[in-house]
């Protein structure tokens, strides 16, 4: 192929071999000087280029000046015959958290949100390890400084922005839903409840007064402090009545402190109510839930 343009442009000055757009000779390393307009046009292009991918990235992330501010969804509608299958599509979500799970391997946040309005529709949400890294650094820092709380636990009302995945497996439509959130801002509201008080007894005695992951704040005594791997698991005894409650402590709260009460103490703690084959339990969601008074 002929060469076009100036010669002393494509051409290396010192050796005379064929360089094209190159301004360094890969042979000898002369300087292959080119035209200004050259130049302007390779480096502006890749300024603009530059510019371009960051003004994305932050209108995704709230400006939504091209890309549009997702739908929000019902957990509930993607499990309707008619839903409609996607892959990566952006949307919002909002339900209550059911499980929360720091994967310590992989260092993923992994979660169930369930349709407030329907207990039998759930999705699971997941965020990868820098975000879930950035996460544990904010909620750090809201302990620190008051505020609202960043990072989510079981009994929360849950707010995601993220990509939504819902697929068939084999003839079967709509079989699989999860939510990726892809950066820290995706998590965008955590709503927790106030807990309501309640004596150890009244739970133990009369579970059917009460709803599943409903946040109650109990008191008691510290008689037994178990490790059960993802979580420390307290025996909280109320003496007035001789009953006893497990009160569950994740062991993700471990990255953001140690305030654990001993055996002995006397305790006002707070924590959504799980059944556990039968059994009910309280979660704890942060250090805050747990208070010694004695």
């Amino acid at each position: 192929m002929k060469a076009t343009g100036p010669p002393e442009e494509v051409f290396c000055p010192s050796c005379g071999r064929y360089v094209g757009t190159l301004e360094k000779c890969p042979y000898c390393g002369s300087r292959v000087p080119k035209r200004l307009s050259f130049r302007l046009l390779k480096w502006g292009g890749l300024a603009v280029a530059v510019i371009g991918v960051l003004f994305l990235c932050a209108d995704v992330r709230g400006l939504n000046l091209v890309v549009g501010q997702p739908y929000q969804v019902s957990i509930s509608d993607l499990f309707l015959e008619n839903a409609s299958l996607m892959n990566m599509g952006q949307a919002v979500l909002t339900g209550k958290a059911t499980f929360v799970k720091f994967y310590e391997d992989t260092g993923f946040l992994g979660m169930y949100l369930t349709d407030p309005e329907n207990s039998d529709a759930s999705v699971f949400v997941r965020a990868y390890d820098a975000t879930t890294k950035e996460l544990i650094r904010r909620e750090n820092m809201r302990l620190a400084g008051g505020g609202s709380p960043v990072f989510p636990a079981v009994g929360d009302i849950v707010t995601v922005r993220g990509t939504l995945r819902v697929r068939a497996i084999g003839d079967r439509s709509n079989q699989f839903q999860m939510l990726i959130v892809q950066y820290p801002e995706g998590i965008l509201r955590v709503e927790r409840p106030e807990a309501r008080p309640v004596r150890i007894s009244e739970i133990i005695r009369s579970p059917e007064n009460f709803q599943e992951y409903e946040r109650l704040e109990v008191t008691g005594k510290v008689i037994v402090i178990d490790d059960l791997g993802f979580a420390s698991s307290l025996t909280v005894y109320e003496p007035e009545s001789g009953e006893s409650l497990a009160v569950l402590i994740p062991s993700l709260l471990n990255r953001f402190g140690d305030r654990c009460p001993a055996v002995g103490s006397k305790v006002r703690v707070r924590g959504a109510l799980q059944s556990y084959y039968g059994l009910p339990q309280l979660w704890v969601a942060s250090w805050e839930d747990i208070g010694v008074i004695g």
